[in-house]
């Protein structure tokens, strides 16, 4: 005795479930596909800038439209003040450790600790000076509303030193 309203091949259910997956998972693919795609595209420009001689500056150029002079002076700028700057930061990272590892040794504040910590302080202070001093330097290159609009978004670089060495934030014009 057999039913005629009781499957007799169990595969036959599953089909529909089989299919949605299969529209779920091309679905899914198209749009990965779609949206790598689009990051691809729409990154190429950066990517080429990055590719450039002087790419890490490229972005100043185009952001304070300065001429093929400008640009030349700004990059001979950068060149003689990126040691320094790695000299200053390696500076501040030694300052720096040896505070951290009087703290750790330490369970009160020592003349060790106190001179450690000022001269971490004179350090940093030293380092603000010459990259305020950079800083000025680069926009004396500039138009004078390019220039001002520049040292107002790197003065957030000497009031909150924080910031990552690699930072650069576009701010509205004025």
């Amino acid at each position: 005795m057999s039913n005629q309203s009781i499957p007799t091949n169990i595969s036959e259910p599953t089909r529909p479930v089989f299919w949605l997956l299969v529209i779920l998972a091309g679905a899914v693919a198209a749009g990965l596909i779609a949206f790598y795609s689009c990051n691809f595209l729409a990154t190429r420009e950066l990517r080429d800038l990055a590719k450039a001689p002087n790419g890490d500056l490229e972005w100043l150029r185009r952001e304070f439209h300065l001429n093929e002079a400008q640009f030349k002076a700004v990059t001979d700028l950068q060149s003689a003040y990126t040691p320094a700057c790695s000299e200053m930061c390696r500076r501040i990272m030694v300052a720096n450790s040896k505070v951290d590892q009087l703290v750790s040794e330490n369970r009160q504040m020592t003349a060790e600790l106190e001179a450690a910590i000022r001269e971490a302080g004179i350090v940093q202070q030293y380092c603000r000076t010459q990259m305020l001093a950079h800083i000025y330097r680069v926009s004396a290159q500039m138009s004078p509303k390019e220039g001002q609009r520049y040292l107002n978004m790197m003065k957030s670089r000497v009031i909150e030193p924080a910031l990552s060495s690699d930072t650069a934030v576009r701010q509205a014009t004025e």
